[in-house]
């Protein structure tokens, strides 16, 4: 994951009149993010803060709240008057996969949120050690079929999204292997450059170095696209396996109940936040694509990826840690 903020510093935008209607915002707008300040989620969110600022003239502060992988944010932002002063940015997984690996949730993000926009995405991959046999997805699958249940491929967390990615690419491809869940990147990666684990599946900013220096290989990633760090990786549809795309995506929530006028608003605002070319260049630089929806658009997304996962999730009997 990324640790430097000002790698993501928000480029300064005109003011707009998308929120100067009425009274608000009349006062400082909080910005939740469930993990400790210095990760892609806290870096996003701050980007985008600024320029929301920027746009809106009054603050845009992100209050982190760390815990139970986002859950306790998740949840002070459902509980949380539906006014638009209080927003939630949430990694993905936060708000499709918790909710089926978390058994005691008191919330439901599908209805107790309300999505505002997708804020920006970074593109998964599968990576090999360059010992590794096969040099595409088709001959992963080749290995795996020929050896059911030897072969491991190491994620950054139990319940995560890149968890989930593994055991959806197995359903689909009708193999068996075995996944090995460290907490974080930074644990998993030294594994696989060492050759005690031949697979990784991971965002792609954080294995791009590694693969351009030869220390890993790339096989595919799991995109729509081709990755602007890895343009001469081949894409799942491209290895052939058609709508197999997972995006490791940001959005920014609000309570189920703030009117939908504002929401359209508060999506506005990202939105031209997010298409600033310096706040385009910064992103893409570091792998971090933005990606801004409509409000509309954020909800079909966290919907049909919560069905999706959760159904992956309850056949591979996946808790969380």
């Amino acid at each position: 994951m990324l640790t430097r903020r000002a790698a993501l510093v928000a480029a300064p935008v005109l003011a707009t009149p998308a929120l100067a209607q009425g009274s608000f915002p009349d006062r400082p707008v909080r910005m939740l993010v469930g993990f400790a300040a210095g990760g892609l989620t806290d870096v996003t969110a701050r980007a985008l803060a600024q320029g929301m600022s920027e746009a809106v003239g009054q603050p845009v502060v992100v209050e982190n709240r760390p815990g139970a992988a986002g859950n306790l944010a998740s949840e002070q932002a459902a509980r949380a008057p539906a006014d638009g002063y209080t927003l939630l940015m949430a990694y993905c997984g936060q708000v499709t996969i918790n909710p089926h690996t978390y058994g005691n949730l008191s919330f439901d993000p599908l209805r107790d949120l309300t999505g505002i926009t997708r804020v920006s995405r970074t593109d998964v991959a599968l990576v090999a050690h360059p010992s590794f046999p096969a040099n595409d997805l088709q001959g992963v699958i080749a290995e795996a079929r020929r050896q059911p249940g030897v072969l491991n491929y190491a994620t950054a967390g139990n319940g995560s999204l890149l968890h989930v990615i593994g055991e959806l690419l197995q359903r689909r491809t009708n193999t068996q292997m075995q996944g090995v869940h460290f907490r974080g990147s930074a644990a998993a990666i030294p594994e696989v450059l060492a050759g005690r684990i031949p697979l990784l599946i991971d965002p792609v900013p954080t294995v791009a170095e590694h693969v351009r220096a030869g220390r890993l290989k790339a096989l595919t990633v799991f995109a729509e696209a081709r990755s602007p760090l890895l343009p001469n990786v081949p894409t799942a549809a491209e290895s052939g396996l058609p709508d197999f795309a997972f995006d490791n995506w940001f959005g920014l929530l609000a309570p189920s109940a703030t009117p939908p006028a504002l929401v359209e608003r508060l999506s506005a605002v990202a939105g031209q936040v997010l298409r600033q070319p310096a706040m385009v260049e910064r992103m893409t630089g570091q792998g971090i694509i933005p990606a801004p929806t409509t409000p509309a658009e954020v909800q079909r997304l966290l919907s049909n990826e919560s069905r999706v996962f959760g159904e992956v999730i309850r056949a591979a009997n996946i808790r969380a840690d």
